[in-house]
């Protein structure tokens, strides 16, 4: 326990040393969605929401930014594996899957650093609503916003067999459209 406290002390010493996740007003640089050590705190605060895997922390991540920040699974996984090595984060075999579930320690990290969470997820917050109000004739910023849409409208009721349908539908007239411009 004593190892997992110093590393715990250590890693705080160098996000402070060098900026990290403390960047105070807007915090951003370089136009990245998150901050070095940003990542690990959004991913304590979504496994304290409901325990996760690994891909279903990813797809949040994109859904919650609009589609314009998606963590790779070489970004994910040291990730969450330093998560676990800091004694924040505890994994579960369910269903065959490794299922992410917040320690008392991950939780008493994300009290400690309450402030740091809150405008983590209020920067993405400001990506969701800067992705929705994008200009128009930006089409790759309109991909981001449709796979969102599509994504939220799959997730947010229990997506029955007409709704999936209904939504291939509408993606389908969509494609057609969009080839008959060619």
């Amino acid at each position: 326990m004593h190892h997992r406290g110093c590393r715990h002390e250590r890693w705080h010493m160098k996000m402070h040393r060098m900026g990290g996740h403390r960047r105070g007003p807007g915090g951003r640089r370089g136009g990245r969605a998150l901050g070095h050590g940003d990542l690990r705190l959004l991913i304590l605060s979504l496994i304290a929401e409901t325990p996760r895997h690994g891909y279903d922390l990813i797809q949040e991540i994109e859904t919650r930014t609009g589609g314009t920040y998606k963590p790779s699974p070489g970004v994910m996984y040291p990730a969450l594996e330093i998560i676990q090595d800091l004694g924040w984060a505890e994994v579960r075999t369910e269903e065959g899957k490794k299922t992410f579930h917040i320690t008392d320690a991950g939780q008493a990290e994300l009290e400690r650093e309450a402030e740091v969470v809150d405008a983590i997820h209020a920067r993405l917050a400001d990506l969701l609503e800067a992705d929705e109000a994008a200009d128009p004739a930006d089409v790759r910023s309109a991909m981001h916003r449709l796979r969102h849409a599509v994504i939220s409208a799959v997730r947010e009721r229990e997506a029955d067999e007409a709704r999936k349908r209904r939504i291939a539908e509408i993606l389908t007239a969509a494609r057609d459209e969009i080839a008959k411009l060619g």
